[in-house]
């Protein structure tokens, strides 16, 4: 209450006191004593009614600002306990992408290492240590070896003659797509040419590998437009370009959809790798993939492939959640003692790529499995990850044991399919036979309008084939993706 009000009711008070003291004696004959005692009465009786109005005002004003204080310092409360779960929850997911980065690091350190393991085992190359001197009879044959004579010339073996026959061609199984792109280097043929005084001069290759490799190696194929196939007969040279390839960073992921049918839409894809030389034309699995296991090198390409695929799937994060992506494992990098395992941990610690990855295998390297790889990726099945069974011919497999191991697809070449179910509706019985296993049928192969009608009379709901696309490079996809 403001002062000037609380001096004007005081008067009120005093002046009212005065009146009951005066007033009464006079009209009503009240002795003036008593008169006084009341006049005294009312007027501290007022002042002390409007002191207890004034303090019991003041006191739920007061009760109401605490109140109010109450409330704001509760949200303020929860402001900071959530801003503390925040700190917090960064702190840890932090931590997780540290975990996930050193995770993804040694992978690739585990890459590189084996990479440059096989560089070496190939060329047969010890660390430079103490080298002994050569004898004479080594000395006299490195001097022959290096002597650019004409008498070496005429003592020359026969050329291997490396041109490609029809019949060998079609070994290669090539599309007419990749037929058309097919490269032959006839430059390639021989290790060495003679100009015209018969000194022998390096071949363009060879002359690229010494100047220019890194430049080259560079070299990547144009988007939009297809890059070459070449195709190596001789073996030795076959290898020098995979090697190279997996020292210089050319190892390519490449994606071919697999469609529902009678749709044709995209529902997931295939990954390939592709192996790319110095002039960033490209090498076909088919053709380097015996070498590369003889040499013990299709592990590392495999493993490259995984890596890269990973990358492409933390770059798609949580777009088309059921797009999923089917990566070849072959029975070498399942076998390496070294990288699987470290491998099954950084999938099993990474959870994310659970509804992503479908894991493929052959039968055949399935069933020759031995049991710790089978208990790992049983490991991984229990985790989420999704596996295929591809190329199945034989379908006396045991599928119902397949469902307690994650397998998820069975993928067959139509073909193959057709002719284990010559009968109407074996396809259909043997498809909801999967289905209630908790697997889904691919009919792979298709690469014809009649394929289709075959599929579509067979009711396969998955296929895969050229027909429906070619395995293009993933940065081609990116819009698509």
């Amino acid at each position: 209450m403001a002062p000037v009000t609380q001096i004007l009711l005081i008067i009120s008070y005093a002046i009212l006191g005065v009146a009951t003291m005066s007033i009464p004696p006079r009209l009503f004959g009240m002795d003036a004593q008593v008169s006084g005692f009341l006049g005294i009465m009312v007027f501290f009786g007022g002042w002390q009614l409007q002191n207890w109005l004034t303090v019991n005002k003041t006191s739920a004003d007061a009760k109401r600002r605490l109140e109010q204080l109450e409330d704001v310092t509760h949200i303020l409360r929860k402001d900071l306990e959530r801003t503390r779960r925040e700190v917090a929850s960064r702190g840890r997911e932090g931590e997780e992408v540290n975990e996930h980065l050193v995770s993804e690091l040694k992978v690739l350190q585990t890459l590189l290492s084996q990479v440059s393991k096989k560089e070496f085992e190939i060329k047969g190359v010890q660390p430079q240590t103490d080298i002994p001197a050569p004898t004479t009879e080594e000395a006299m044959e490195l001097s022959a070896d290096h002597k650019p004579s004409q008498s070496k010339s005429k003592k020359k073996e026969p050329e291997e003659d490396d041109s490609f026959t029809e019949e060998e061609l079609e070994e290669l199984d090539l599309t007419p797509e990749e037929a058309a792109l097919v490269v032959m280097d006839d430059e390639l043929a021989s290790d060495e040419a003679s100009d015209e005084d018969g000194h022998p001069n390096k071949t363009d290759h060879e002359t690229q590998s010494v100047s220019g490799s890194k430049a080259a190696s560079n070299k990547k194929p144009v988007p939009g437009k297809k890059a070459p196939i070449r195709i190596i007969k001789r073996e030795d040279q076959l290898l020098s370009v995979v090697r190279s390839a997996l020292s210089e960073n050319r190892v390519d992921l490449y994606l071919q959809p697999i469609v529902t049918l009678p749709s044709r839409k995209t529902a997931h894809f295939e990954c390939f790798s592709r192996v790319r030389d110095e002039e960033g034309r490209i090498i076909l699995p088919r053709q380097y993939m015996n070498v590369a296991e003889s040499k013990g090198l299709i592990g590392t390409i495999d493993n490259l492939l995984l890596f890269r695929l990973i990358q492409l799937v933390r770059r798609l994060g949580k777009r088309r959640p059921d797009l999923r992506f089917f990566c070849n494992m072959s029975r070498y990098s399942m076998n390496d003692s070294e990288f699987f395992p470290q491998f099954i941990d950084f999938m099993t610690s990474n959870e994310e790529f659970a509804k992503r990855l479908v894991f493929e295998i052959s039968q055949s390297d399935f069933n020759t499995l031995e049991g710790d790889v089978t208990e790992r990726l049983t490991t991984l099945g229990r985790k989420g990850f999704g596996f295929s069974m591809d190329m199945v011919a034989d379908f006396a497999q045991d599928f119902p044991a397949l469902e307690d191991q994650g397998f998820q697809f069975i993928k067959a070449d139509l073909r193959d399919l057709l002719a284990a179910h010559p009968e109407a509706g074996d396809v259909d019985e043997f498809k909801s036979f999967i289905r209630r296993k908790g697997m889904q049928l691919i009919a792979s192969r298709i690469e014809s309008e009649s394929a289709v009608v075959q599929a579509l009379d067979a009711r396969v709901e998955f296929a895969q084939g050229y027909l429906f696309g070619e395995p293009s490079a993933a940065s081609e996809l990116n819009r698509e993706l």
